[in-house]
């Protein structure tokens, strides 16, 4: 089907770029001058004054790739500083709509593929790179503009840019004190604050059993660089999926009512902002046995419902939770009888769901190890891929987000 909006943005990216090219002679002050060429490379020639607004060049340079603006941060001061402001960062963050797929290893490092190649299984294992993290074997929390959050196996934490190659060691907490830690990592846009929450279900074991068991709850904000630790939240409440799924301002995670209860009984949330709680029916509530994940269909939160014997799940999406809860039933996806998921029936993994806006709308759906791609028309398994030792992937957004320029802020 053809596509308006696609072809809008195709016009408007190549009408720009032409029009850069065709000034590109005049954009630079008298100690620099910078050409641009087709695949986004430069070189420099002779010195000429700009006749060219500084707004035209500003909007110019938020309409460039994420990779294009880091070489273009070498231009000039000028350019270095405008490029690194905090409000051409937020702006580009907005602008800027390139994802990648990162695959989170279980003992390897980070790898990661755009998303095209995902929909054709013979360019899928040719087109997945490596990335070099701050810490390894590192442990994925979450991602969110741009930025990455992850740990090691001495608790130390990073939130990490793999697009400009920094990131932030943040300060020792006393998270970890538990084997059943359960995180997330979120953003609180009305404080341009980023936080990372880190839940330990602590307890007396015996003889395979806990008693007295007590939640500690670790919050790092960036904003004041420094941690918070909460007692005596969440009671008889246990999470299931290690690392909580951040949407539209709030963390969520499946959750059952003791540590060797592993039903999924509802939804618990984060509130990031005001750092509250809350929760969530499930979109049904039957006697009969499901396998229910929780994870997220584009931006929007979602349950997979997997029907025994496992040919077919539905996916239901959370419509409106700000005005009232409602879930709808998106579609259901229906699995060839020979595909066994491995390793995803457990809760405690999450997934997420990607729409290709194309003319066949094929949808991918990413789980640990695994991607499998079903036909948009009639949501049949159309092929799958194997990713080794791989837990589930992430939709990653990249961005030009400073990890070393998040704390500290002044208040608005």
């Amino acid at each position: 089907m053809f596509s308006f909006l696609a072809f809008r943005d195709w016009i408007h990216q190549t009408v720009l770029f032409k029009f850069l090219l065709s000034w590109c002679h005049f954009i630079f002050t008298t100690n620099h001058h910078f050409i641009f060429t087709t695949n986004h490379q430069f070189f420099f020639t002779t010195n000429h004054d700009s006749i060219l607004p500084n707004e035209i060049i500003t909007d110019i340079l938020l309409r460039l790739p994420t990779k294009s603006l880091l070489k273009c941060m070498c231009v000039s001061k000028s350019w270095h500083q405008l490029i690194s402001s905090l409000d051409f960062v937020n702006t580009h963050l907005k602008l800027n709509k390139h994802h990648i797929v990162l695959f989170p290893g279980i003992f390897e490092n980070i790898r990661f593929c755009s998303l095209p190649p995902l929909f054709n299984k013979q360019q899928l294992t040719q087109e997945l790179f490596h990335m070099d993290p701050p810490c390894s074997p590192p442990f994925f929390v979450g991602s969110v503009n741009g930025l990455i959050c992850l740990f090691n196996r001495r608790r130390d934490t990073y939130i990490w840019n793999p697009n400009i190659r920094k990131s932030k060691k943040l300060f020792k907490s006393s998270w970890g004190t538990s084997c059943y830690t359960k995180y997330g990592f979120g953003y609180d846009d009305s404080r341009d604050d980023y936080k990372a929450l880190f839940i330990d279900h602590c307890g007396n074991s015996y003889n395979g059993e806990f008693s007295n068991t007590r939640v500690v709850v670790n919050i790092y904000s960036s904003r004041t660089d420094s941690w918070t630790i909460l007692h005596d939240q969440l009671k008889g409440i246990f999470l299931l999926n290690y690392s909580g799924k951040f949407i539209n301002g709030e963390i969520y995670w499946a959750a059952s009512t003791g540590i060797h209860d592993y039903n999924v009984r509802n939804i618990i949330s984060f509130d990031v902002a005001n750092e509250t709680w809350g929760s969530l029916e499930l979109p049904i509530c039957r006697e009969e046995v499901f396998n229910i994940k929780v994870g997220v269909v584009e931006s929007e939160l979602s349950v997979l419902y997997t029907c025994k014997p496992g040919t077919t799940s539905d996916v239901w999406i959370l419509k409106d939770r700000k005005v009232n809860v409602s879930w709808m039933k998106r579609f259901t996806i229906e699995y060839p009888q020979y595909a066994i998921l491995y390793g995803f029936d457990s809760p405690i993994f999450t997934f997420s769901i990607y729409l290709r806006q194309s003319d066949d709308d094929d949808i991918l759906l990413l789980i640990p190890g695994k991607i499998m791609i079903f036909d948009g028309s009639t949501k049949k398994f159309k092929h799958t891929a194997i990713v080794k030792e791989c837990n589930t992937a992430e939709i990653y957004g990249e961005s030009i987000v400073n990890p070393l320029t998040i704390s500290c802020k002044s208040s608005a």
